[in-house]
């Protein structure tokens, strides 16, 4: 795996730059905010993701490791593709994603060109408890409030994900299981969910 190059720019676009390593020029993908943080004519050291398809290879570029660690994050969440991640690094810093994600703030990230509504709440559910790592900006918040973990989350986590796949909302999904739980002790992820359509309309 290539794990960084270091080398000149050359040649950059809001969408890849350029970067000229021992006589070879790399194409690498970046997201609007590493290509506005790389300067033409100007040595760097660039981190890099191999992203390998079918018919193709394809190097993403990043401005610093955290950009890295959160295109990952981001691309590990199902129907979210590399055009995606990109799309959302561009718009936000790793840290205010990380802040989104943790509040739930699935408007922030409805924001961001190819996001959908569900996709925003799929990135809140898978990501939620995966974003403690990165680091938030002190103008940002200056606290995060992190999840509490129960005996029932892993069974909430798959519950709400199948509602949400059904059609309803985080929201409503996050609503009717709790209701669910607060009646009595369920044991398995599909008598969640089967209780559940008693409080969904």
């Amino acid at each position: 795996m290539i794990d960084f190059i270091k080398g000149k720019v050359v040649q950059k676009t809001l969408e890849y730059v350029i970067v000229v390593n021992s006589g070879m020029g790399y194409k690498l993908l970046v997201s609007q905010n590493t290509s506005k943080n790389l300067n033409l004519d100007e040595d760097y050291t660039v981190y890099t993701k191999l992203i390998v398809r079918e018919d193709d290879m394809l190097l993403v570029g990043f401005y610093d490791i955290s950009e890295r660690d959160m295109f990952e994050l981001l691309m590990s969440v199902s129907k979210v593709g590399l055009k995606t991640a990109l799309n959302v690094l561009s718009l936000y810093t790793p840290s205010k994603i990380a802040y989104f994600i943790t509040t739930g703030d699935v408007n922030a990230l409805s924001k961001v060109s190819g996001v959908a509504k569900k996709t925003s709440e799929m990135l809140i559910l898978q990501l939620k408890d995966k974003v403690k790592n990165i680091a938030v900006d002190n103008n940002v918040a200056s606290d995060i409030v992190k999840p509490v973990a129960t005996k029932h989350q892993s069974q909430d986590e798959d519950a709400v994900e199948a509602l949400i796949s059904l059609g309803f909302t985080l929201k409503e999904a996050q609503y009717a299981i709790d209701k669910v739980l607060e009646h009595g002790e369920v044991s398995t992820t599909e008598e969640i969910i089967k209780k559940s359509f008693a409080y969904l309309r």
